[in-house]
């Protein structure tokens, strides 16, 4: 069950790349707000709903600009090594 468990998820992150920016934040939002009841204390909640409002602030703004996924992950496994 795990293996397709995990085939699931990454196809289901692969769907999730091709979505427009817009589109890939809202899912993650959503994906967030579904883990809420995990997420610990109401401080760090706070926290990070004052950062991504910031970030989607910036990014309206044009202060920061969009990356692909596949870049920024592919960026995040190279520091990893």
């Amino acid at each position: 069950m795990f293996k397709i468990m995990s085939a699931t998820i990454e196809q289901v992150f692969i769907e999730a790349l091709s979505l427009p920016t817009r589109a890939r934040a809202t899912l993650v939002h959503k994906l967030l707000v579904s883990l809420e009841s995990e997420a610990g204390s109401p401080e760090v909640q706070a926290a990070w709903d004052k950062e991504a409002v910031e970030r989607y602030k910036a990014f309206d703004e044009g202060r920061i600009t969009e990356r692909d996924a596949a870049d920024v992950l592919r960026d995040a496994y190279e520091k990893l090594r």
